[in-house]
């Protein structure tokens, strides 16, 4: 069975914009003479040879496409666009994704692309987050030791809160227990 791995958009933005000229290099003497670069082709090499499949969500390609242009780089764009859908599944977000986000980000003080990064990780199944930001790998890790200390006791309470919520839908619940099994780590 395939294992899901979502990686930060920051980390793939690195990748997609490595060059052919210093993949080429990578693979000839097993450095780009760049450590961030060379964790990053490490980390690709590791999903592939362990038969991950990367799932994106479609905010991380907006993500990724927005840092493109903040690079004034927006001609990169058409090719950035074929390698991400050469290496990646990219999912779409639904409307208890986003609540389950709205949980996360008022508790966690992510703001709302992290809030739905964790949130698409959780409801997607994805097995295994890979993240370069410290606050956010720290953050992540907050909310599995919270879970592990108060189960649903904070997602309750969030969302008795809410009038018209009327409770937590099972399924959010559902989703958000996901987050004990999900694997953080940080290149």
């Amino acid at each position: 069975m395939t294992k899901l791995t979502f990686i930060d958009s920051d980390i793939l933005f690195s990748f997609f914009a490595i060059n052919k000229e210093k993949e080429n290099k990578y693979f000839e003497t097993g450095s780009i003479d760049n450590e961030d670069l060379d964790s990053i082709m490490k980390l690709i090499e590791e999903i592939e040879s362990n038969n991950e499949t990367i799932c994106l969500s479609e905010i991380s390609v907006l993500e990724i496409l927005c840092t493109i242009n903040r690079q004034k780089s927006s001609f990169k764009i058409p090719t950035i666009l074929t390698k991400i859908y050469k290496f990646c599944d990219i999912l779409p977000l639904n409307n208890l994704l986003i609540k389950l986000s709205w949980f996360i980000g008022s508790n966690y003080n992510y703001h709302s692309g992290d809030a739905l990064h964790i949130s698409f990780c959780l409801f997607n199944n994805i097995k295994k987050m890979i993240l370069k930001d410290k606050v956010f790998y720290e953050s992540c890790l907050k909310i599995k030791d919270d879970y592990k200390k108060k189960g649903f006791q904070e997602i309750e309470t969030f969302f008795q809160n809410i009038d018209y919520a009327q409770g937590v839908p099972e399924r959010i619940l559902q989703k958000f227990s996901n987050i004990e099994n999900l694997i953080i780590k940080r290149i």
